[in-house]
């Protein structure tokens, strides 16, 4: 239970100055779940989406295959936790460093490695687990490589970027629809 302090000053020589300020107690720090750097995954990079009472994230390393990340979700509370997916650094991806996005009962999300040729994925997966999806794998060429950053979502749009890669081979922004289709480069920066 929070409890507050109240500091009243007055002032009584020439004209009365009265005011308040409250002083909030610190909260107590509580960690909610601690990483082991097995099947869980490790050095969790990206912040956390909250839908009802769980938390979605990712972690960039460990994993069933030990080095190349996961996809997790958590109850507030620090229970129930599970990995929804494991990376296996080959035509999934690897290192997903971004945030995750929800839309209805599907993540999105970014992996900055692997892929087909190695430049990292746009994907989509199920809240439950299932429906693991590649939505686009980068080549990077003029669509970009190593997607580093989450995506955001406008109508069934996903736009995001790549950090590097596309014409200038210094980045993208990129957008495509929700179920794969209509990749484009919005723009290539020069650098």
């Amino acid at each position: 239970m929070r409890s507050i302090k109240w500091i009243n000053l007055l002032s009584v020589v020439g004209p009365v100055l009265a005011f308040s300020v409250s002083v909030a107690e610190a909260q107590p720090f509580t960690t909610v779940y601690s990483f082991t750097n097995g099947s869980d995954g490790s050095l969790p990079a990206a912040g956390l989406i909250l839908s009802g009472n769980t938390l979605y994230g990712t972690a960039c390393y460990g994993g069933f295959q030990n080095t190349n990340g996961t996809v997790f979700a958590l109850n507030t509370d620090g229970t129930g936790f599970e990995t929804l997916y494991s990376f296996t650094g080959g035509s999934d991806g690897s290192g997903p460093v971004g945030s995750l996005i929800l839309l209805g009962n599907t993540l999105y999300g970014t992996a900055s490695r692997g892929g087909n040729s190695g430049n990292g994925t746009v994907f989509s997966l199920n809240t439950d687990g299932t429906g693991f999806k590649i939505l686009h794998t980068f080549t990077g060429r003029s669509d970009g490589s190593d997607p580093s950053a989450g995506l955001i979502l406008s109508g069934n749009t996903l736009y995001g970027t790549a950090f590097s890669g596309g014409d200038g081979k210094n980045g993208t922004v990129i957008s495509l629809n929700t179920n794969g289709t209509g990749f484009k480069t919005l723009y290539a920066f020069t650098g």
